[in-house]
Parts: C-alpha cells; structure tokens; sequence
C-alpha cells in the first residue's frame, strides 16, 4: 500500500489553507489520465476524474462545514462549486486539480461517509469560464489596488462611428491597439447590401443600383459626381471584426490565466500571434441580421450623444450637464416642500428634414448609472411633450440626472426640453424648464464593441477553436517547469500533432520502458476502429454562395466526411457509427466578382428571394440572415485596376485598400495553368475547397493539417488497442507525461488512457502501437 495524501483548499476564520482529508484505509482511488481519446477525438480538455468515498471523520466534517446539514447558514462549505485539491503519493506531489463534493451518505441519521470527484485542472477551466459570455470581455472589474479598471475589449476596441472614421479604418491597415495595427478591421462583407462591379452602366439605369462598386478615376468621377456618390458601399454596410488574437489576450486578462507562455518567432503555442494559422484570424462582430445600425437589442439605437449643458428658466438657477427634478419650491430662497403632485416631461424638436427620424431619451442616474427612465418617439413632440413614466421626485437626496439622446439613424440640429410642472396646494402651478443648451447631433457616435459581440459563451468560443485545430492544453503544474508560475497559471495550448513530438523535451527523453512492471497473466488486443466515418460540420446558414454550393456540389461548403471504407480501397468495413465534431462557428464561401476579371473579394450574409427596390438610386438586395459567429481570415488586398467606391458623407472616396474575406491564411500564388506555386498556409475548411481569390483548391485544410496524421494512424490497418495491466511504481506516477511513449518489450505505444489505483499501484493501460515513422526519439 502506498501513503496517499489528499489536500483541499479551505477558508476557515479568515484564513486560507490546504487541509488534509482522512481516507479509509482500505479504501480505492482510481485516477484516470488521458489527453486524447481515440474514441472520442472532439473531446479537448483532460479529465482526471473518478469518484470515491472518504470516512465522515471529525476531521472531515470540520473541512466540508455538515455539509449534509441544511440549517447551518454560516461559514459553509460551497457544494456547488470544484474546490482546489493537490493528490500526493508517498508525499510526493501527483497532481493538482480540483475536489467536487457529489454527497454525503447517511446512516442511522448520522453522516457515514462522503463521495467525492477529482478533476484535473485543465478541465477545471469550465469552472472558471463559467457561463460568462464573449461580451462579458468588454465589462468592467476590480483592479487589484481597488480602483476600477476596464478589460482591453472595451478600452482599446470602441471607437467612433462616423463616415469618415469607418472609411479611415476600412482603407487603412485597421485600428490599432495593444500594438497592433490591425487589432480591428472593417472587412467586406455585407449584411444586406449586394454588392456588384460593372462601369458601364448609366446614371439611370434600373440595374445601376447603389450597390455598384465601379470607381473610376478622379478626373471621371469630378464629372459626374451624382453617379457615384450614393452608391457602393457605405459605413452602415459594414460590421467591424476583431482579430481572435485579442480575445484570447483578453480571456487571459480576465480570467488570471496564461495560454500563450512563448509568443516569439518559432513559437509552438498555437495562440501566439506568430503562428500563421491562428495570427490573423478574426471574429465577425455580428449578432443580428441586417446593417450595423439593426444590429443592437431594441433598446439601443447606434447614434448616441448626451446634452452637454442646460439653461434652466424656473424657481432655481442651476446650468450643467446635470439637472436636479425635485418637487421642492422656491420663494425668496427659502426651500418648501409643498407641492402634492409633480409631472415630468420631454419635449423633443427635430430640425427640418428629420420629421420622421426615430429617437430614444434615457434619464439617467449621474452617481448610480441607473436608467429611470426610456422616453422614445419619432419626429416632433407635441404640446409640453412626452410625459415621463417614472417618478423621479426623490425629496431627501434630490438626485442629479444627465440625460442621452439617441437615434436609428443621423439626425441634425435636434433640440430636447425637459418641463417640471409643479401643482402647489391652493391651486398654483409651477412650471420649469431645462433646454439643451446647446443643439444635438447624432452623426457620430461611439461603436461599443460589447453590443456587437456574438451571443456565445467563452468556453463555446475556446471549445470550438479546440476543435478546429485539434488543440490539446494542458496545465505547467510541476514546479520545476521553467514555465510554471504561481501567480498566473500557465495551460499550455499546442496542436495534438506537436503535443507528442515535444515528448523529446520530456525528463524520459520521450520512451519510458514499463517492460519489468507489466502484468504478463492477461492482457487483449482490440480493432483500433472506433467508429465507420467522421463528419466535420460548421453551423448551418442559408445564404445565397451557400446554398448556391450545395445545390451545385450536394455537400456543404466547408464541410468534410472521412469515410473508413472510402479511405481504405473501398473495402467492406462494417464497424462502429457515424461520429459527427459540431464546430460552433458559422461558414461564408465568399465571392471574387466577376470572377477572374477583377480581384475585388466579398462576403455576403444574405439568401433567399432577390428582391428589387423602387427607391433613388435603386436597390437590389437578398434577405439578411442571422449567420452565428463567423471566423474568418482577414486578407490586406491592395489594388490599382479595380478600386472600390466607398460613398456617404460629403461624396464618395476611390479605395484602393481594404481587408477582404477569406477562407484561406494568406494569399495564395498559381500559375497560368492553375497549379500551384506557392500554396496557402492555412485554410479554414475541413475540405480541400477552391479558394475563392485564386479559384483554385487549396490543399492544406483543417483535416490535412490537424486531423489526418492522428486518425488515419487510428485507423491504420496495423494499429490496435492493447488493454494491459501494469504495477506501476510511484516514480513513474509522479514523472510520466501523457505525451510519454511506453516500451514494452520491442513494442512501442502511444498513451490512449492510463487508470491507476493509487492506493495500490494497479494501472490499466490502453495503448495504441505505433509504426517505426511516428516513434519519437
């Protein structure tokens, strides 16, 4: 028998500590390790979990507070949560994780025993993500003197929404931050818009609709500047996206955790911002269908200004950006409370052409932030205006309010009143007002990237970047890791492929011969085929390239299904299900307009019905669609052939620069044949798909480059699972690493899974044999 030791961490009167708990003496605690299951390839953070049972010792009790004791309210123990626990044999650390207490058995109304699970600590990130959402990113916290301080998201990613900026970001190399140039960018993709290039059309033609790209030159376009300057594409066609480099940086801000330990050239870490697959990876900012402007819950409009100042005519003299609404008086100075009903209201008046413009005003708290009150309406109000459906007379702390004017799309010269009538006892009213001191302009505004956002969960993001790549991460645990850190917690995050070629740096040099501890009585050899065929699937969408594909192809775009039997020379295998890897992340096949005769990319998240609109200039779009977080790569394209009109404003600007849409890493080089000269990095398909600049397929997909080397060495017709049984000393234990390749005897074997009794040393191995090729040493 060995001496196991197992800590948790504990509060007890203030002070914090790692406790021992008491176990049975004959009792059984089997740990179960494993990286990557071939039986279950989508699973991507390790699990170390078995549960046992512990003696409800005195000791116990003390460490988990009764927990099977309801009336105890103080000091408890928190049975929701995993709890940081530390294993150790023969008072040598084994590993670190988290306890979770399952329940408590009883017996004779008296507690008997406890049952617990020990989690390894990379699974434990699903505890510290919880059901925090990407938003969540851009929200406020505690600074560690005390002071607030804001997440990089929301500080470094808003910026101004106007013409002019949208159009400075979209031609230039993107927003920069955190030195990056390119941190944000404004890629072309359209919402609702459907873009187009013909220079042939007239001024008047019906299918000269706004969505033409055509810019001509300079001299052209000074001619006839009313056939450009509405048309092409706008800043409201536009949605911005944020390079997923940031939001991994972010993630590690919030959370107190490091995932990119090496971020230099040469690097392994898949996040590094050096890694050509991941470097310039972004995220779509879209969480609605339709323009930028409806892309915001319905109670946000994109335009926001707030009333700088107010001029005040009534009983009280105060002028700021403030206002104080009181039922309180004024006679010769003398405050009274004497007024027994007091009405609010908001006059609202538009200037001329904006009759019709939608707006919103928020009263708003200045020391509490909180809304009191949502007025909105459209054009002009009416007699004393809107009256305010929220009583906000408060008489003790007579509370201060700024107040926020907003609207659906550029309103101008916009004047806002707010009138407090005050009916005194005896019969007098009183009546004051506050006006905008000066008039309000809703053209620009500020772009809160956290409305913007997705609605998906952190750990649904970090899952589906797992799955992708076929990621591996891991915790630096052992403290003599030149990586490890007990400040900041290090996961280690790399492709599964460079996980086992790092077993080279292990301590073992990377083979461990277990040959002398092996239990040679029984052992079986199992078919290493776990299931028939592996279907790698994005999230479905409708629009139009899509749909388009698939009726074309009869797959989807994007999409990819190994087949055992196809892949084998058509043999008849008849083994195993179906096993589908959900990514969460949406596809877009993009399009090269007018194929190779422009090199102008698009993006258009829009299906259905085409549909022409009668209005001046034309339009002509498909149906927006809601596509769910979309990654893509954002490619810098520079041209001097076929520039893009980029309109509104004060007329429309000529682009030779912009970020285009792609599916693959980099731009890619073909001959005049079409072949190959320099093929792309990285592609974000399954399949080998045609890449939609070159038009060309691309080779190096998702499955070629982080799939195919581990499955097909799965299903390879040499390979098989050895289920062995083993004594393994503590030495071993407390030293090996899953990464680790087993010896026994001639046979070399990679590490399926490893469950070890730790109270007396038994092992049950499952180990897949490798070929000559893929031993590392």
């Amino acid at each position: 028998m060995r001496d196991i030791e197992i800590y948790v961490k504990t509060e007890r009167n203030g002070e914090i500590e790692f406790e021992r708990l008491d176990l049975f003496d004959n009792g059984t605690i089997e740990i179960k390790s494993s990286i990557q299951d071939a039986k279950d390839i989508s699973k991507v953070f390790t699990d170390y979990s078995q549960p046992f049972t512990i003696p409800a010792s005195d000791n116990n009790n003390q460490i988990f507070r009764h927990h099977y004791r309801t009336e105890v309210t103080d000091n408890i123990f928190d049975g929701r949560v995993r709890h940081e626990a530390k294993i150790f044999i023969n008072h040598l650390l084994f590993k670190k994780g988290k306890v979770f207490l399952n329940g408590t058995s009883m017996k004779n109304g008296k507690a008997s025993s406890y049952n617990i699970t020990f989690f390894g600590n990379t699974v434990s990130l699903k505890d510290t993500f919880k059901d925090d959402k990407l938003l969540d990113l851009c929200r406020y916290k505690k600074g560690i003197d005390g002071s607030d301080s804001v997440l990089n998201l929301s500080l470094a990613a808003d910026h101004e929404f106007s013409h002019d900026n949208v159009k400075t970001i979209f031609r230039s190399e993107g927003k920069e931050f955190n030195g990056d140039t390119s941190a944000l960018i404004y890629p072309l993709i359209t919402s609702r818009k459907r873009l187009f290039y013909n220079e042939s059309l007239a001024d008047n033609s019906p299918e000269n609709f706004d969505g033409n790209l055509y810019a001509p030159t300079s001299d052209i376009r000074n001619l006839e500047p009313s056939r450009y300057n509405t048309r092409g594409v706008t800043e409201v066609d536009l949605k911005p996206a944020l390079k997923a480099y940031h939001i991994i940086k972010a993630i590690e801000e919030k959370y107190n955790i490091n995932f990119i330990p090496n971020d230099s050239v040469g690097t392994k870490d898949f996040f590094s911002k050096h890694n050509e697959a991941f470097a310039n990876l972004y995220l779509w900012l879209s969480n609605n269908s339709g323009n930028i402007t409806g892309n915001l819950s319905e109670d946000e409009y994109i335009f926001k200004t707030e009333v700088p100042s107010w001029s005040f005519t009534g009983d009280s003299n105060y002028n700021s950006n403030e206002v104080v609404i009181d039922n309180y008086f004024k006679i010769a100075g003398l405050e009274y409370v004497d007024s027994f009903l007091t009405q609010n209201y908001i006059k609202v008046t538009p200037s001329s052409g904006y009759e019709n413009a939608s707006w919103k005003v928020k009263i708003i708290n200045s020391e509490t932030n909180n809304v009191f009150s949502v007025i909105e309406g459209t054009g002009a109000t009416s007699g004393n205006g809107i009256l305010i459906p929220v009583e906000l007379s408060i008489v003790d702390s007579k509370p201060r309010y700024i107040m926020e004017f907003s609207s659906k799309s550029t309103m101008l010269y916009t004047t806002v009143a707010l009138k407090v009538v005050k009916y005194m006892r005896g019969g007098e009213i009183r009546q004051e007002t506050y006006s905008s001191g000066a008039v309000l302009d809703t053209d620009t505004t500020t772009l809160d990237v956290s409305t913007h956002f997705p609605d998906m969960k952190v750990m649904e993001f970090m899952t589906g970047l797992f799955k992708m790549f076929n990621l591996t991460a891991y915790y630096i645990d052992d403290e003599s890791d030149p990586l490890y850190s007990d400040i900041t917690p290090v996961v280690k995050v790399v492709k599964l492929d460079d996980y086992y070629d790092d077993a080279l740096n292990n301590n073992s040099g990377g083979i461990i011969d277990i040959t002398k501890h092996i239990d040679i009585q029984e052992h079986s050899v199992n078919t290493s085929l776990p299931f028939s065929e592996i279907e790698f699937k994005f999230q479905e969408n409708e629009t139009i390239l899509m749909a388009n594909h698939l009726e074309e192809n009869g797959e989807v775009f994007g999409d990819s299904s190994i087949s055992v039997q196809d892949t084998y020379d058509g043999l008849n295998l008849f083994y195993g299900e179906k096993y589908e890897i959900d990514i969460p992340f949406s596809k877009l096949k993009y399009e090269r307009i007018n194929g190779l005769d422009t090199d102008i990319v698009w993006g258009y998240a829009a299906g259905g019905d085409f549909k022409s609109e009668d209005t001046t200039p034309p339009q002509a779009n498909y149906s927006a669609q809601n596509v769910k977080a979309l990654l893509f790569y954002g490619i810098r394209h520079i041209t001097y052939t076929h520039a893009i009109n980029f309109s509104g404003g004060s007329g429309a600007t000529r682009c030779l620069e912009y970020y285009r849409p792609s599916n693959t890493s980099n731009t890619a080089v073909v001959n005049s044949e079409g072949n190959w000269e320099v093929p792309a990095v990285q592609t974000i398909n399954f399949d080998s798909e045609q890449d939609e600049y070159t038009l060309s397929p691309s080779p190096n997909s998702l499955f070629k480059n982080f799939y195919k080397s581990y499955i097909t060495s799965v299903f390879d017709a040499n390979k098989r699972v050895f289920k062995l049984k083993a004594y393994l000393p503590p030495s071993f234990l407390i030293n090996y690493k899953l990464n680790d390749q087993l010896k026994v005897q001639d046979v070399v074997y990679r590490i399926n899974s490893i469950t070890t009794n730790l109270n007396t040393g038994l092992s049950r191995l499952e180990l897949i044999n490798l070929n000559v090729e893929e031993i590392v040493e």
